[in-house]
């Protein structure tokens, strides 16, 4: 049994028990029917049911279009593909989509303690702690000495009574070369993060680009933060 059939087989497994908010490795019955049908790799089985928690909200809490993708995750330095992947902006967490033998798709809501990274729609996330922020996924992009941390978030506004909506989505940037860090989220931010030096070739990069943070496509920003990188790295013109 390759480890994809195996993860998809305990997901089907899990959406024939009752579930509840934790670890349901420690349920004895439960987990001795996993041990005798795939072994004791146990880690893929904690999460929750999924429930539409914003069936009453405008709008989705979804990186990019709220669809499914086909991606990866990473569970202790192991990789499990092929699997139907959406990222939850507003709770943080990951969610997986899995057809049962009837043909129906179901959900489950991971941990994120338990995953740490994944793979989705061409892009690299992984789980880190930057500063003393909590730990948290970060979408990644590097090269050379220099890496990117991109956060994702999406808030619920409104009340119960005046009726919710999801916002904008939000990026914030932390850009880490040596023991310098930089952190931005706009124009501005982008501009007064760079040394003295390189200002000025910061003000030109995003003119050449024709860039602005809140209205870039995320391949656009990928675009853009490479180019960064090759200034912070080369020390040079864009």
């Amino acid at each position: 049994m390759t480890s994809t059939t195996r993860i998809l087989y305990l997901f089907f497994l899990i959406g024939l028990t009752s579930l509840v908010p934790g670890s349901l490795s420690a349920q004895g019955g439960f987990a001795e029917q996993v041990d005798r049908a795939l072994g004791s790799n146990q880690e893929l089985v904690n999460g929750i049911q999924f429930t539409n928690q914003y069936i009453r909200s405008e709008g989705h809490p979804y990186w990019i279009d709220g669809g499914f993708k086909t991606g990866s995750i990473c569970i202790n330095d192991q990789w499990f593909e092929q699997l139907q992947l959406r990222y939850n902006l507003f709770s943080q967490k990951l969610e997986l989509g899995y057809l049962t033998p009837e043909g129906h798709m179901n959900q489950i809501i991971t941990v994120p303690e338990n995953i740490s990274a994944f793979f989705v729609g061409g892009y690299v996330f992984r789980r880190v702690q930057i500063g003393e922020e909590a730990s948290a996924y970060y979408q990644v992009v590097s090269a050379g000495a220099t890496t990117c941390y991109i956060s994702w978030s999406r808030d619920l506004l409104g009340t119960r009574s005046s009726g919710t909506s999801f916002g904008p989505i939000e990026r914030e940037y932390w850009m880490h070369q040596g023991e310098r860090w930089m952190y931005f989220k706009n124009q501005k931010g982008y501009i007064r993060a760079f040394p003295k030096e390189k200002k000025r070739a910061s003000k030109k990069l995003l003119k050449q680009q024709n860039y602005y943070f809140w209205r870039a496509t995320t391949g656009e920003m990928v675009e853009m933060l490479m180019a960064s990188i090759r200034l912070l790295e080369e020390g040079g013109e864009p």
